[in-house]
């Protein structure tokens, strides 16, 4: 049987809380008593240790903990799956956060080994409605990433679109996690109604392409009560894919189908393209059609390849076995093939 999680709090964590406090008169006299007698202790070690009894004592006594052992019970599932939990200390606001360590697991043990960290500044610790808002939200990820419905995978699916492309994925993953969190705890009521408005903006920001059909997309992660890893991933990479019925003219932004680009230009009509350059596409990439679409280079390109084959043709004497002819069928496919490399 699993022990409980064990909960560790740094001590410089709860001296600096602890003094942050001391704006009360009352906490500041007795404090300062209570160090004036432990500087009369010679013994360097001893002095130490009773200077984090006397701060652990006061961390306590006014509650400088609670948002943490509060936000922690409200999800137990951290405290089913998580070993041992560290709270540190922060020096700036951008470093506050939680972070999740799994270490492989050996052949003695059944069950990897987790560790939570949780890095907050003292003075945080002082607001206690800021801190646990912060806490729930933060923690909420640590619930997915050990919930096995959630299934959570600490990469994302390559694109192909180069590192600029993987930046814009991620960053779309993040803001889906983040949606799917503001709605389950809003339902809970741990934020007010206003933070739907917030989610949504945030939503239409990423997905620029949706424009009008924007709020429909959005309700079915931020009203998702149990989300999956797997969807988020899904349509970071690409709506289009993600969500069939989304007319693909609508969708710029996302990879063009041929070459893999990303494009915020895509052929409009990609059906009513002459049925030569039609044919000429699905004989490089057999598995297209029209309605999958593509960019409006690719589409040029490919209708260049043609008109340049007309031409040909109407020259005198052109062979179509002639070192012209395949010069000009492998033109296309360096083309765009050299693009998606």
């Amino acid at each position: 049987m699993k022990r409980a999680m064990a909960v560790h709090y740094d001590p410089k964590l709860m001296e600096e809380a602890v003094f942050h406090v001391q704006r009360d008169s009352y906490v500041a006299r007795e404090l300062d008593e209570r160090r004036r007698r432990i500087y009369e202790i010679s013994e360097p070690e001893e002095r130490e240790r009773l200077f984090q009894d006397l701060y652990r004592e006061w961390f306590v006594r006014l509650g400088l903990g609670d948002a943490i052992e509060q936000a922690l019970r409200e999800l137990p599932i951290i405290s089913a799956l998580v070993n041992d939990c560290y709270i540190a200390c922060a020096t700036q606001a951008k470093q506050e956060g939680a972070e999740l360590f799994v270490a492989p697991k050996d052949a003695s043990e059944k069950s990897q080994r987790s560790t939570l960290r949780i890095l907050i500044r003292p003075e945080s610790l002082l607001e206690r409605e800021t801190a646990i808002t912060f806490l729930r939200y933060e923690l909420y990820h640590i619930a997915d990433m050990l919930d096995p419905a959630f299934a959570y995978h600490p990469t994302l699916p390559s694109t192909d679109g180069g590192p600029t492309y993987d930046t814009l994925v991620t960053n779309r993953y993040r803001v889906l996690w983040s949606i799917t969190i503001s709605g389950r705890m809003m339902r809970r009521g741990w934020l007010t109604q206003t933070t739907r408005s917030q989610a949504l903006k945030d939503f239409c920001q990423a997905f620029p392409m949706l424009k009008d059909g924007a709020e429909k997309y959005f309700e079915l992660f931020f009203d998702a009560d149990q989300p999956r890893h797997s969807t988020l991933a899904a349509y970071a990479v690409n709506p289009r894919a993600a969500v069939g019925q989304l007319d693909y003219r609508s969708v710029a932004g996302t990879h063009c189908p041929l070459c893999r680009f990303p494009s915020h230009c895509f052929e409009p009509d990609p059906e009513k393209m002459a049925a030569e350059v039609l044919a000429a596409i699905a004989q490089d990439f057999p598995g297209w059609s029209p309605a999958r679409g593509l960019c409006a280079q690719c589409a040029d390109l490919y209708r260049a390849s043609r008109l340049s084959m007309a031409a040909a043709e109407a020259l005198p004497g052109w062979n179509p076995k002639s070192s012209m002819h395949p010069d000009h069928e492998r033109e296309i496919n360096r083309t765009v093939r050299s693009q998606s490399s």
